[in-house]
């Protein structure tokens, strides 16, 4: 069997994976990368790739693991992808946000509308419940768990023509709103004399989310860290502005605040509000305490909801020290521009940035701009990926395979993998799109 990288090795977006044995093929994600107009992933021979596809997984709604899924449906793929219902949901805004990013740039996407309307989506949770194998082909079993990064997002165990296959997606244990299944081998063993149950054999392969290489820090310190600049902000009577994207952490992010800051103002797009009500619908996705939490939320008495032009224009006028959410991760939009010029040029101010910005968006040149005057501009990361400790215990857990670390530069990822493998692990793969691996 054969694995290549069509995108998401060696590199942050456009998450493919083609498995191949004889004559039949399986893909993992189908992504773009926002840099430039647009990468998709690489399919020298796209015709030929289709008509070798068995079926297609898609382990949840961001834009770099879904968006060039109609480009298989132009090329003639008339087969399924298989995911859950809440991945489908989120689809539509990030396919309508793909398509504002190309059309504010001129870009020509690789198909049309229809080809994106072509695509058959198929329920896991429909024919296996989450943490069991079930027969979903001939030759192909299949089982599931949540990941913890979106509502909807999952990793996958594939058994096909007896090789076993893992694909973690984007995964975090460590959401403050989102429930993780731990994957773990069969006889994952946490002392000499004792076991925990596990539900994953033997693996010939496993692609490991490792999104943020050698970073040793938890959760906790992420927020530590974030709530240092925070506070400094607010002390000096100043306003701060967290740019997040429009799922996610964004709302976590905004939770977390809430319950930080009772007694402060928070100014929040109205969409990030609606995509957090949305959690609710399905609870499964959540934590035991979730539901609760984000109703004390939406009861905050300092809560602001801007959900159009006007009432971002007209703020209250007592809210000069505050904190503003716009669903806008890099700053590429309008919108979030607009903000940032409200409280640019009052240096008490600050914008903090706490995910991946891509080269050339608006956020990562404001916050590299170092001629800069005005507001500060400060970079904490929020983990929803894996960094060393997450991808250690990943590692044990699924007793150690030949592993493909990925969603990464090559160098963050390089520097990884040396570290594992001078901690004794082996087999461990830093590659980059186009490389193969035989198993």
């Amino acid at each position: 069997m054969e694995l290549t990288i069509l995108g998401g090795a060696g590199e942050h977006g456009r998450s493919s994976y083609l498995l191949q044995q004889g004559e039949q093929s399986l893909l993992l994600d189908y992504g773009v990368k926002k840099e430039g107009d647009g990468q998709y992933p690489i399919t020298p021979d796209i015709d030929e790739m289709v008509a070798s596809l068995q079926t297609v997984f898609l382990s949840h709604a961001h834009e770099d693991h879904c968006i060039a899924l109609p480009l298989l449906y132009k090329h003639g793929y008339t087969g399924e992808v298989w995911t859950t219902r809440a991945t489908v949901g989120q689809l539509p805004a990030y396919f309508e946000a793909w398509k504002r990013y190309t059309d504010h740039r001129s870009a020509i996407r690789p198909y049309d509308d229809e080809d994106q309307q072509r695509i058959q989506f198929r329920y896991l949770e429909d024919i296996v419940p989450p943490g069991s194998w079930s027969p979903l082909l001939p030759h192909l079993d299949v089982c599931w768990g949540r990941a913890g990064h979106l509502p909807g997002s999952i990793w996958l165990a594939l058994c096909w023509h007896d090789k076993y296959i893992f694909f973690s997606g984007d995964y975090t244990s460590e959401s403050q709103l989102l429930a993780a299944d731990r994957p773990l081998h069969q006889t994952r063993l946490i002392s000499k004399t004792q076991t925990i149950p596990g539900i994953i054999p033997d693996l010939d392969i496993a692609i490991i989310d490792a999104a943020y290489g050698v970073d040793p820090d938890h959760q906790d310190n992420k927020l530590t860290q974030l709530k240092r600049h925070i506070d400094e902000t607010l002390r000096q009577q100043g306003a701060v502005m967290l740019p997040v994207p429009v799922y996610g952490r964004g709302q976590e992010l905004i939770l977390w605040a809430s319950e930080e800051y009772p007694d402060t103002p928070l100014l929040v797009e109205a969409g990030l509000l609606n995509n957090l009500r949305s959690f609710t619908t399905d609870t499964y996705w959540l934590h035991a305490q979730a539901c609760a939490r984000i109703e004390r939320l939406l009861q905050h008495p300092y809560l602001y909801v801007m959900d159009d032009e006007q009432s971002r224009n007209e703020l209250p006028a007592q809210y000069t020290s505050f904190i503003l959410f716009t669903d806008d991760g890099m700053m590429q939009s309008v919108k979030a521009q607009q903000h940032y010029e409200r409280i640019a040029h009052n240096e008490h101010n600050a914008v903090i940035f706490t995910g991946h910005l891509a080269h050339g968006c608006f956020g990562r040149r404001l916050l590299l701009d170092t001629e800069r005057e005005g507001c500060k501009v400060y970079y904490v990361r929020y983990k929803v990926h894996q960094g060393l400790p997450d991808v250690r215990r990943m590692l044990l857990d699924l007793k150690s395979p030949p592993a493909l670390l990925v969603h990464a530069t090559k160098s963050r990822t390089d520097g990884l993998a040396l570290r594992l493998e001078q901690e004794g692990f082996h087999r461990i793969h830093s590659l980059l799109p186009q490389d193969k691996i035989q198993f």
